[in-house]
């Protein structure tokens, strides 16, 4: 039993089982990924993101500054999930075919649901 409860980040949907959801997920990277919502570590406890609370999905590539303004760079995939209204919070990737199969359980669960997916990044 965790210590603190899972907490929604969504104001508008909480699950009734949490607990029981998150315990059925699968690891995606540093996340883990169920059939009704997407869990990541915070302070305190864990909290998830309902996939039934949100409003619109955007994939892009994106890069992460190793060594500050200028330098090397990391190329990551941004899952941007945005949800009650004026609210998102982004899910960075290393892989975007890892990216693809969280869009892929998103999509079976929200087939209406709007999703804007740039093309992969080709290289130069």
């Amino acid at each position: 039993m965790a210590i603190f409860k899972m907490k929604s980040l969504a104001q508008s949907h909480a699950l009734e089982n949490a607990e029981q959801d998150y315990q059925a997920s699968v690891r995606v990277e540093q996340f883990r990924v169920s059939d009704r919502a997407i869990y990541f570590a915070a302070f305190p406890g864990t909290q998830y993101l309902p996939f039934d609370a949100l409003s619109q999905v955007k994939v892009r590539n994106t890069a992460l500054s190793v060594t500050g303004t200028c330098g090397k760079q990391l190329p990551m995939v941004c899952l941007r999930a945005s949800y009650d209204g004026e609210f998102y919070k982004d899910f960075l990737f290393e892989k975007r075919a890892v990216a693809e199969k969280v869009l892929d359980r998103i999509r079976t669960v929200r087939p209406d649901l709007p999703m804007d997916v740039c093309e992969p990044f080709q290289g130069y």
